[in-house]
C-alpha cells in the first residue's frame, strides 16, 4: 500500500576520524545499540588499524578518504594567516598570496565535492543499506546525504561545533567563510533531523537552519569512581606519591589554552601536567614544553580509548580545560571533557566564558579562570588542589551530584531516542 510508513532499524553514524578516542560517537552507537538498532560506525581508515571490527553491539567500518585531482593545489587552512606577517609585504606580493589563495581553495572546493560522492560509493559498498546515515560534524554532512541520495534512507545531522565558528575555518576570507556557510546552511535545512550539543549551540544553528535542533549534551556514561582514586597516573609516570596530577585531556590545538596551561604547571607547586591527546598542533606543544623551565613535571601520554576515559580522568586530581574565547564556537564550548570529569568526580578548571561557565558556578564542580593569563589558570588550580578535605569532598559530591542528574548521559540517551522514534522512512 503506498503512503506506509516504517521507523528505522539500522544506522551507520559516519565519522571524519579513526575513531580511536570518540566517545560522543562511541556512547550514540551503544546507545543505539542497546535499544535494538543495527549500528554501524564508519571512520576513516588509517594504517594498522583492522578495516572492520566489532565493537560492544556495534560493527566499525574503516573507509579511506579518496584524494581526487591529485594535481589540484592543496592549500592549507589559514593557521597563522589572520597574525601579521613577520616582515611587510609589498602590495604586489599581497595580491599574488591572495590570488593565490584564493584559486587554491576554489580548487579545495572542486576536489571536496568530488571526494563526497567517491566516498560515499565506498561506503556504500562497504557498508550496503541502512534506514539512517547520521553525519558526525560539518566534513561528513554532504557524504550522508549524497548515501541518503544514493542508497535511500534517512539524513541526520549531529552538528558537533559551530563549524564554520570554529579552528581556522573562522579565520577564512570573508567571502569564502559565507560560501562555506550557505553551503551547510543548506545542507542543513535537507536533513531528516538536526541535533546539536548544547543550547548556546542550538540558538545559533536554529536561528541560521531555520528549524528545531534535538540536543543530546556530552553527558557522561554511568560510572562509579573508586574512592580512594586508583593512582593510574602515578603508577604509569613513576611520579611521587605526594605529586599532584593536573589532566589535559582532548585535542592539541590553538584555541585551547595549551601554551597558559603548560606554563601555569610551573607555577603549582609538588603537581604535574598529564597532557592525553593528539592533534594537528601536538608537535609544537611537545617542543614548547621542552624550552620551559619546568619541562620535567610536562608528560605527554597519547590518545585515551572512549571506555578509558573515565578511569583516566578519576585518577587525577584535576581536570583542566582553559578553552580560549577566539572564535564562536570557544565562547559557547561544552566540551565532552567538562562532563567527563563530572562523572569521574574530578574538579575543574575551566574558562570563564558563556559555554562552560553558567555549568561551572550552577554545578558547583570546579573553579573558572582566564584562559589567556598562566597566573589566574595557576590561582584556579590551587584553589583546588589546595582545599581542605572537606571543600575537596564538596567538589567531588558536586561533580557526582550532576553526572548522576540534568546531565547524566542516561538523560541525553532519552532524548536521542526520542529523535529516532520519531524518523519515519516510506516502506
Amino acid at each position: 500500500m503506498s503512503g506506509e510508513q516504517r521507523r528505522p532499524k539500522s544506522v551507520a553514524l559516519l565519522l571524519n576520524n579513526p575513531f580511536l578516542t570518540d566517545s560522543r560517537a562511541w556512547k550514540m552507537a551503544r546507545t543505539l545499540s542497546d535499544a535494538g538498532y543495527d549500528v554501524t560506525v564508519v571512520a576513516r581508515a588509517q594504517e594498522g588499524l583492522p578495516a572492520t571490527a566489532q565493537d560492544q553491539g556495534f560493527r566499525v567500518v574503516r573507509v579511506a578518504q579518496p584524494d581526487p585531482l591529485k594535481w589540484l593545489p592543496k592549500p592549507r587552512l589559514p593557521d597563522g594567516e589572520h597574525l601579521p606577517d613577520a616582515r611587510p609585504l609589498s602590495r604586489a606580493a599581497r595580491m599574488r598570496r591572495l590570488i593565490a589563495a584564493s584559486a587554491g581553495r576554489g580548487a579545495q572546493a572542486a576536489r571536496y565535492l568530488r571526494l563526497t560522492r567517491i566516498w560515499a560509493r565506498d561506503i556504500a559498498r562497504a557498508v550496503g543499506f541502512v534506514d539512517v546515515w547520521q553525519a558526525e560534524g560539518l566534513v561528513a554532512l554532504p557524504v550522508a546525504i549524497e548515501l541518503r541520495r544514493r542508497a535511500g534512507g534517512l539524513a541526520v545531522y549531529d552538528s558537533r561545533d559551530l563549524d564554520v565558528q570554529s579552528a581556522r575555518f573562522a579565520r577564512l576570507p570573508g567571502p569564502w567563510r559565507g560560501l562555506l556557510e550557505r553551503r551547510e546552511r543548506s545542507w542543513a535545512r535537507s536533513v531528516d533531523a538536526l541535533i546539536s550539543v548544547s543550547r548556546p549551540y542550538a540558538d545559533v544553528l536554529e536561528k541560521s537552519f531555520e528549524r528545531t535542533a534535538t540536543i543530546v549534551m556530552n553527558g557522561p556514561p554511568d560510572y562509579t569512581p573508586p574512592d580512594p582514586p586508583v593512582r593510574l597516573w602515578h603508577q604509569k609516570l613513576g611520579l611521587d606519591p605526594g605529586t599532584r596530577v593536573v589532566l589535559y585531556l582532548g585535542l592539541f590545538m590553538a584555541g585551547r589554552g595549551i601554551d597558559e596551561l603548560m606554563a601555569a604547571i610551573g607555577l603549582v607547586p609538588e603537581s604535574a601536567l598529564v597532557m592525553a591527546g593528539f592533534g594537528t598542533e601536538e608537535r609544537r606543544y611537545r617542543e614548547a614544553a621542552t624550552k620551559l623551565p619546568h619541562a620535567e613535571r610536562i608528560y605527554f601520554v597519547g590518545g585515551v580509548a572512549p571506555q578509558d576515559i573515565l578511569p583516566s580522568i578519576a585518577a587525577a586530581d584535576i581536570s583542566a580545560m582553559p578553552v580560549q574565547g577566539d572564535t564562536l564556537n570557544h565562547r559557547l564550548n561544552t566540551p565532552t571533557k567538562l562532563f567527563d570529569a563530572m562523572g569521574a568526580g574530578v574538579p575543574v578548571v575551566a574558562s570563564d566564558l558563556p559555554g562552560m561557565a553558567p555549568i561551572v558556578r550552577e554545578t558547583g564542580c570546579g573553579e573558572l579562570c582566564d584562559p589567556n593569563d598562566s597566573a589566574d589558570i595557576a590561582r584556579a588550580i590551587l584553589l583546588i588542589l589546595d582545599a581542605t578535605p572537606e571543600r575537596r569532598a564538596a567538589y567531588r559530591q558536586a561533580c557526582l551530584a550532576a553526572a548522576h542528574g540534568p546531565y547524566s548521559w542516561e538523560r541525553q540517551a532519552v532524548a536521542l531516542l526520542g529523535l529516532y522514534e520519531g524518523l519515519r522512512l516510506s516502506a
